[in-house]
């Protein structure tokens, strides 16, 4: 690397780094644990609530607004499966109440009308529309296990379940590290952990915190030393005239620095609660693994772990699964899968287009069996999955339309036009 590049390196690094977690994040973390393994240990689990939210604020600077709509919906959701209402009624109203949002969220962000709300691109949609999100997880996910009434293609009855404690259903909404980052951890996990709170921080959980913090920084500073040396997006986005080795280099690149820079920001939640003594669950399998991977099945295995497990459990399952109409069912849920990525026409499709990835990739390989054919090389189909994750990636980033253009893609910009 020559000077003028390393001179261009130290703003990109930086530039990364803020992105991923600032400094002030990160001594509001530290602050924070500190005083919460100086709380005596009976009191630690109340007092959990009140340093997330300081956190919250403070440290990742949130807005309070943020804060507590999203409490007054988690608080909502729970008042309503105490009083007994049906589990599809609450499911109904949460995934109508996120439409709105998230699809309010998204008409901001490419739309003039982010003037008028006096907030920046760079804002809405990493923090107010994230937290969404992830709150649309774990709300979906709490009504169906703790709802009452039946559910769609359940496979036997369930057993009356007692209501969730709810310090234990306040601190689960509001833990800072899930509440701004995934991975999703589900109610009955945390309940377990946060019921058997450690006295002391154990050398094992302090190690991994610091380790995977300093792996999210770590990959924090790869990502940008990468698009200072071979930016892959603008190749991609401007491919006219350029050669074919350099587009399908690239599309490698640009694939492998989605993974990096996605697994930084998990591996900074897991390390983050690591340092109060909570395990949260994995999101991705290890990169040499990710690279190596050559089936769509298998990616959406080792890809957004948790996410995955809940699109099965609660969407596809909820359509029939394998049992009936499985193409259907693949199609709808990947469909569900963008949305839940952007309440737009695009993220329909989208979704739909990876459904539709999975369905050919499932026929062509009964079609093959069926006939005797040789499979094509691992390496092969490793490096075709990773072009086809580039453009799919590439094809969802902002950057790549324009105010003018993405506005037609909401469904909320039509309604106003009505």
């Amino acid at each position: 690397m020559n000077m003028a590049s390393f001179d261009q390196f130290l703003p990109y690094a930086a530039s990364a780094l803020q992105v991923l977690v600032t400094f002030r994040t990160l001594a509001a973390i530290g602050l924070g644990a500190v005083v919460y393994w100086l709380i005596p240990h009976a009191h630690r689990p109340k007092a959990l609530i009140p340093i997330s939210i300081a956190i919250v604020l403070l440290g990742y600077q949130r807005p309070a607004m943020l804060v507590v709509v999203t409490g007054a919906i988690c608080a909502l959701v729970y008042l309503a499966v105490c009083r007994g209402v049906p589990r599809t009624w609450i499911v109904a109203g949460v995934v109508a109440l996120y439409a709105a949002l998230h699809g309010l969220f998204g008409l901001l962000t490419f739309t003039p009308w982010l003037d008028w709300s006096g907030l920046t691109p760079g804002y809405v949609l990493p923090t107010i529309g994230l937290t969404a999100a992830f709150t649309f997880l774990r709300m979906v996910h709490f009504s169906v296990d703790y709802g009452a009434g039946p559910w769609p293609n359940e496979t036997a009855p369930r057993a009356p379940v007692a209501p969730p404690h709810p310090f234990t259903y306040a601190a689960w909404c509001l833990f800072f590290p899930t509440f701004v980052h995934l991975p999703l951890i589900r109610y009955q996990g945390w309940s377990e952990q946060f019921t058997n709170l450690p006295e002391r921080l154990e050398v094992a959980h302090l190690r991994k915190g610091i380790f995977r913090i300093g792996q999210a920084l770590f990959k924090g500073v790869f990502l940008a030393l990468v698009f200072v040396t071979f930016n892959p997006n603008t190749i991609l986005l401007s491919p006219a005239g350029r050669p074919f080795l350099e587009l399908f280099a690239a599309a490698i690149v640009s694939a492998i620095a989605y993974y990096i820079g996605f697994s930084a920001f998990i591996d900074l939640g897991i390390g983050v609660a690591s340092l109060y003594g909570i395990t949260l669950p994995e999101n991705f399998a290890p990169v040499l693994k990710m690279v190596r991977i050559n089936r769509m099945r298998d990616f959406w295995r080792n890809w957004n772990i948790t996410t995955t497990r809940w699109l099965n459990d609660y969407v596809y399952q909820s359509l029939g699964g394998h049992r009936r109409h499985p193409v259907r069912n693949v199609l709808l849920t990947m469909t569900a899968c963008g949305l839940w990525h952007s309440v737009s026409l695009f993220g329909a499709a989208w979704g739909f287009g990876l459904g539709l990835l999975l369905v050919i990739e499932h026929g062509w390989n009964r079609l093959r069996i069926r006939h005797g054919w040789p499979e094509a090389p691992p390496v092969l189909r490793s490096v075709l999955l990773l072009c086809a994750v580039a453009f799919v990636n590439l094809a969802l980033t902002p950057y790549g339309y324009t105010a003018q253009s993405a506005k037609y893609l909401y469904p909320l910009y039509w309604l106003g036009l009505v």
